[in-house]
């Protein structure tokens, strides 16, 4: 704790036994040519002098040769074997399917990391529904998650990361919230509830004060202490409760935000009623309705495919259905039926398992 009031950095120091022979210089040339850096001659070809030149190297080894912790964390193809669980770990809810939970980890440059894991996330878990009310012409969007908000907030946890502490970062998907979890408090003179409470944070340090202002260079974060505020208006404006930071006794060494899922877009999904769903805010007499049929003709499937689709869901509505109802509607047969249910599931999402009603039942979810 100590630490925390003694402008200790971490980030600062020599990593024990590393030297600029541990960074990639073809990681370390596509950060120069990615940022402003790359007013630096790209043309440098000894990786020493271009380590110098981005201040990496400890002023205090006379060779010129020992790396700091940041310049692991940041130029090494693989910073968590000289810095153990230098690494964000991804822990997914199967969402009801018969593996209950999956991990998943990434490895390599921090500022790699955070590409990495908003790609996987934006790719795999954030969704929006295309929703039109009864009486309007126009669309209005409605998202799980907002991108903004996991964006800013995975980079927080990657620059106020203690590196030091021997523990990974780790992201917790579910349906109903996505949690972020990075071991280490605010330093003061901030405190966890002042996170939740607030919205910019002028006087806000960082534990890897280098990292932040690498990726400021990298255009991950916009401007300093803005990041929790901007995840906050993004969903207040997506109709999302508000974000919270979890709070743990004072000598827990833990920061924790939890970004819940919007109740209108889970309560759509899963087609539930507004009084079936605690807390949800429905908006009475107001009929949403989702573009079915708008997101089958976009789909990269044939005419004749997206023609049954559409014919499926008219005929089953809101009914549990299996292989045997697409055989007697489509007059297919078992493998083209079960080719239809993959397809509707796997690639467009409109449907969902149903349990309790015998193996491989589902339902349109709304």
């Amino acid at each position: 704790m100590l630490r925390k009031f003694s402008n200790f950095h971490y980030s600062s120091i020599a990593t024990a036994g590393a030297t600029i022979n541990d960074l990639d210089i073809d990681i370390l040339r596509e950060y120069v040519s990615r940022t402003s850096a790359r007013r630096i001659n790209e043309e440098i070809g000894d990786k020493q002098e271009l380590c110098k030149i981005l201040g990496l190297v400890d002023k205090n080894d006379p060779a010129e040769r020992r790396v700091k912790n940041y310049a692991v964390l940041m130029f090494s193809d693989h910073p968590e074997k000289l810095i153990p669980y230098a690494c964000t770990e991804l822990v997914i809810d199967m969402f009801g399917t018969k593996r209950k939970m999956e991990s998943k980890t990434f490895t390599g440059p921090v500022w790699k990391q955070y590409y990495q894991v908003l790609e996987y996330l934006n790719g795999n878990f954030l969704s929006e529904l295309v929703l039109r009310d009864k009486g309007r012409a126009d669309n209005r969007k409605v998202a799980n998650f907002t991108f903004v908000a996991v964006e800013e907030l995975l980079a927080n946890a990657l620059v106020h990361n203690n590196y030091e502490n021997g523990k990974s970062i780790q992201i917790y998907v579910s349906e109903k919230q996505i949690n972020i979890v990075n071991y280490n408090k605010p330093l003061p003179p901030l405190r966890i509830s002042d996170l939740n409470e607030r919205s910019f944070f002028n006087e806000r340090d960082t534990e890897n004060p280098e990292i932040r202002d690498m990726f400021k260079s990298l255009g991950i974060i916009e401007s300093f202490g803005t990041g929790i505020g901007e995840a906050k208006r993004s969903l207040r404006e997506n109709g999302s409760p508000d974000l919270f930071y979890k709070l743990f006794d004072n000598n827990d060494n833990v920061t924790s935000v939890v970004v819940p899922v919007n109740e209108e877009y889970y309560m759509i999904k899963h087609g539930l009623k507004s009084d079936d769903c605690t807390g949800a805010t429905f908006r009475t007499g107001s009929s949403l309705t989702f573009d079915f049929n708008a997101v089958i003709q976009n789909s990269r499937y044939s005419n004749n495919i997206r023609m049954n689709i559409i014919k499926l869901h008219e005929a089953i509505g809101t009914e549990i259905f299996g292989n045997s109802v697409i055989v007697n509607i489509l007059g297919c047969s078992e493998a083209t039926a079960s080719s239809y249910i993959k397809k509707m599931n796997e690639e467009l999402k409109v449907i969902v398992a149903v349990s309790g009603n015998g193996k491989g039942k589902y339902r349109f979810w709304f």
